[in-house]
C-alpha cells in the first residue's frame, strides 16, 4: 500500500454478483469465515464469465455495504461486476447500486489475498482516531490489474 490514500470521486455503479453477510469477528477465525468460501465459489464457477456473458463489464469488484454499524457490526460482501440496469439477473446473483461519493482510495501490491488483508489493516489503523470518518455506506474493493487492488473507502 502506498503511504497515504488518495482521495478519490466515484460515479454510481450497479454491481452483480454473490453476496454473504458477515462479520469481521468472524473473519478472523477459518471455523467461521465466509469470505474465503464466497471468493473460492465466484472462481469455480466462473461467474466473472457468467457475468460478462449477461452484459457485466469492467474489473471484478467486491463491495462491502449494508453495515450494521462500523467496524465491529455485521456487513454485507458482494462480489461481481458492474452491470446495467437492463441486465437480466438470475438467481443466486444480487445486486447492490453504489451510490457516487467522496472516497479514500488506498492501493495494495502484493500476493493474494494477503495483500487485501493487509490493506484493510492499513485502512483500520489510519481511520482509527483520524477525521474524515468513514461513512460505512459502500466499500470497494478493484481488482482492475494482476497482482495490485484498490480499496476505496467512503468518507
Amino acid at each position: 500500500m502506498s503511504s497515504e490514500p488518495e482521495p478519490r470521486r466515484a460515479e454510481g455503479k450497479r454491481i452483480a454478483g454473490l453476496a454473504i453477510r458477515t462479520t469481521n469477528a468472524a473473519e478472523f477465525s477459518p471455523a467461521t469465515a465466509k469470505i474465503p468460501a464466497l471468493w473460492g465459489r465466484f472462481a469455480s464457477e466462473r461467474w466473472a464469465d457468467k457475468l460478462e456473458r449477461i452484459g457485466g463489464f469492467g474489473p471484478v469488484t467486491a463491495v462491502y455495504s449494508a453495515y450494521e454499524s462500523d467496524v465491529s457490526g455485521s456487513y454485507q460482501l458482494l462480489v461481481g461486476r458492474q452491470v446495467s440496469e437492463t441486465a437480466t439477473l438470475v438467481e443466486p446473483l444480487q445486486v447492490v447500486s453504489a451510490a457516487p461519493g467522496s472516497y479514500l482510495m488506498f492501493r495494495c501490491v502484493g500476493p493474494l489475498p494477503q495483500a487485501v488483508i493487509d490493506g484493510w489493516r492499513d485502512v483500520w489503523a489510519y481511520f482509527s482516531g483520524r477525521a474524515p470518518a468513514r461513512a460505512y455506506t459502500y466499500d470497494l474493493e478493484i481488482y482492475a490489474e494482476a497482482g495490485a487492488v484498490e480499496i476505496w473507502v467512503a468518507v
